[in-house]
């Protein structure tokens, strides 16, 4: 799809207001200059901003009505199950993540994703490990990020 710049541009604008009401809501860490907020809050103004500046620039430039047009993508058997897959994988992720752990169940939606967009399989599952066991590790370790937790890869952690 693709959108003109005056759509896009409330969108992102509305979209930068309800990231920033959502995270009023988020409490200060006690004897800290910021909180849990406080990169919401940073994220929610940057997409503030660009929404107001493309929406002017949508104005000067004369655009009237927000269009919608069905891009060429959208014709592809192979992008549609591509997108679809994706949207699949997400739930997949949502579901099976509390139960079986985020390293299985994020290596599965990684390697799956990457087979559906041709990637070579040795590359695909390769990609996959790493890539968990990075992200893991950034998240757990580093910044302590409660990932859910496998029962039987709990030695590795």
């Amino acid at each position: 799809m693709k959108f003109n710049d005056l759509l896009l541009g409330i969108l992102v604008l509305l979209g930068g207001i309800a990231i920033y009401v959502s995270a009023l809501g988020f409490t200060d860490i006690p004897g800290q200059a910021y909180g849990a907020g406080t990169m919401p809050r940073a994220i929610a103004i940057f997409a503030g901003c660009l929404g107001l500046f493309m929406i002017a620039k949508a104005a000067i430039a004369g655009t009237r009505m927000p269009r919608l047009e069905l891009s060429g993508w959208v014709r592809s058997r192979r992008s549609v199950l591509s997108v679809v897959v994706a949207l699949v994988l997400i739930v997949f992720y949502i579901v099976a993540a509390p139960s079986i752990g985020f390293v299985p169940a994020s290596l599965v939606v990684m390697a799956v994703l990457m087979l559906t967009l041709k990637t070579r399989p040795l590359t695909a599952i390769a990609v996959s490990v790493l890539a968990c066991v990075v992200i893991q590790q950034a998240f757990g370790r580093l910044l302590l990020v409660p990932l859910p937790r496998s029962e039987f890869l709990e030695f590795l952690w």
